[in-house]
């Protein structure tokens, strides 16, 4: 799953675009990758509110079946912008001579992979149709700061979108239609749902349950995280927690081969035992650890996005020529 570090980042702020989401209790979660403060700057009046974004953002993943921790796996620059009606997206990933079309902008519903030195087109990337629900009602104040829910009530209501409002939890829900979103022959759509946060007026939390051909149902969590500056909520981060669970157990495995759940089940053994067992061949080097059942093809991958270096209202329209023509 690490192996894809340009497609994913690019892939993950789509779906942010798509369908945002926040909260503040998940702020701590991205303190644990670094102790530098999030820098914010804010060009312009507040009261205009955030024409464009842009970050660096370093990029952590851990899965529960073979990683002890999270580990850094790529880095990028993401800039968003409000041009008309439109929200343009360019992902700008970390130097290597092995991608030279390692730049990509997107208006929603085509996206260009270009070298962001010479400026040459690489490959152009059409995305269906750009007219989801609500699309126009998020915008960019709603990706990365509050939400309108007056106009989301109103356009939920026009589209006939199930919404519900609890006031003893402060949520309200909308459940989007699988059809509404799209389908493909791999992978289908069985339910969507966005929880807004209505004291903060900001997104709370957002679930893709998809089914794969081989009835794999993964479930796709994403959690912005939020700093507060000057009293407005600006996203420094998300979570992202993607739980694919597999039909059924694969046949073929020993059903004497040890389980370990985590590295602290795993036994500790002495040097001069290590060293007998050797002697004797009866040891194996694992390179790769797989925790928990080998049969169970099922895991939780989990993918960090810290935020750094933020500019609201600083990215210049030029960044985003190539879509723009």
């Amino acid at each position: 799953m690490k192996g894809n570090r340009f497609l994913l980042p690019f892939a993950a702020t789509i779906f942010i675009l798509s369908c945002n989401q926040v909260t503040y209790e998940q702020h701590n979660v991205l303190g644990q990758f670094g102790e530098d403060p999030v820098t914010i700057n804010w060009n312009g009046n507040k009261d205009e509110g955030v024409q464009s974004f842009s970050a660096n953002v370093q990029v952590f993943s851990k899965n529960d079946r073979t990683d002890a921790h999270a580990d850094l796996t790529g880095t990028y620059r993401l800039s968003v912008s409000t041009v008309g009606n439109r929200i343009l997206t360019r992902v700008d990933m970390d130097f290597d001579e092995s991608i030279p079309y390692r730049s990509i902008v997107s208006d929603g519903e085509e996206a260009v992979a270009f070298n962001p030195i010479t400026n040459e087109i690489g490959y152009r990337i059409p995305m269906g149709d750009s007219d989801m629900p609500l699309g126009g009602v998020f915008g960019m104040q709603s990706t990365m700061s509050r939400v309108n829910l007056s106009l989301i009530r109103e356009e939920a209501r026009r589209l006939a979108l199930n919404i519900t409002e609890n006031s003893a939890t402060g949520t309200l829900v909308l459940q989007l239609p699988p059809e509404l979103l799209g389908q493909n022959e791999e992978m289908r759509i069985i339910s969507s749902r966005v929880a807004f946060d209505v004291a903060n007026e900001t997104l709370l939390e957002t679930e893709l349950i998809m089914v794969r051909e081989d009835e794999t149902v993964v479930t796709t969590t994403a959690t912005p995280v939020y700093e507060d500056y000057d009293g407005v909520p600006v996203k420094i981060g998300m979570v992202t927690v993607i739980d694919s669970k597999a039909p059924g157990l694969i046949e073929g495995i020993d059903p004497d081969f040890p389980i370990y759940d985590s590295p602290e089940d795993i036994p500790i053994i002495g040097e001069a035992e290590l060293a007998a067992m050797r002697e004797s061949g009866i040891v194996q080097d694992i390179p790769n650890m797989t925790f928990g059942d080998p049969a169970d093809l099922s895991y939780v991958l989990t993918v960090f996005e810290v935020y750094r270096d933020i500019e609201i209202n600083a990215v210049p329209e030029s960044a985003f020529r190539l879509i723009l023509k």
